[in-house]
């Protein structure tokens, strides 16, 4: 009988330790990364190694560097490129990656540039849109990217006619009352200076082109 009794407490711990062991495992998190290269006509690469991973404070991290072998064009001040001799360096830059966005098989990330070849670019946002194909044979996986310039600040919207209006401030959210799962379109934020990246559309919405690369891409909603 004593047999039988231990035999059931070692079951028991056994099960509870188990148990605690699966309660304890860390859920899978939002997150996006991968390596991309696009190698032109002139044989020169232009490649992209981007994480980013949202916790479960909805708090974003990670980090995206761009290397292009052909350089970049410096231009003057009339937007007319400068002629140099010699062959243009390598150019590179960081980005800190602090918004992502995930639908389906697509993810919108942004972030702020914060090392360069070219001082021209740091402090300037970038934003990342990629598309996770699974293996690749048949669609291979797809990426697009842009900078945008910092907003600067000024004068606040409002009605002369109106005291204290505070239209500008207000934020509302548009969905289809019919669709539940309906991700919806945010308000424009109209005060200048006030936005922290690139403006983020609805992921289904960016254009992406004509696969011309290869890499490895994965998407995890």
């Amino acid at each position: 009988m004593k047999k039988i009794v231990y035999a059931l407490v070692v079951s028991l711990f056994v099960t509870s330790l188990a148990t605690r062991g699966f309660a304890s495992a860390p859920a899978s998190v939002p997150s996006a990364s991968g390596i991309y290269t696009v190698v032109m006509e002139d044989k020169l690469a232009k490649t992209v190694e981007f994480n980013a991973t949202t916790d479960e404070r909805g708090v974003t991290t990670g980090q995206m560097t761009f290397r292009d072998e052909a350089g970049i064009v410096t231009r003057d001040a009339e937007g007319n490129a400068e002629r140099s001799e010699d062959p243009p360096l390598a150019f590179y830059m960081t980005a800190y990656i602090d918004t992502l966005k995930i639908e389906k098989n697509r993810a919108v990330m942004g972030g702020t540039v914060r090392d360069s070849s070219h001082p021209g670019y740091i402090g300037q946002w970038v934003q990342l849109v990629v598309e996770d194909n699974g293996d690749g044979r048949e669609v291979p996986d797809n990426l697009s990217w842009c900078f945008c310039q910092p907003e600067p600040s000024g004068w606040i919207p409002a009605d002369a006619e109106v005291p204290r209006d505070d239209g500008a401030y207000w934020h509302w959210w548009v969905t289809d009352a019919e669709l539940r799962d309906d991700p919806g379109i945010p308000s424009v934020n109209i005060i200048p200076g006030n936005r922290i990246g690139c403006p983020i559309f609805p992921v289904a919405s960016y254009e992406l082109p004509d696969a011309r690369g290869e890499g490895d891409i994965q998407v995890q909603p």
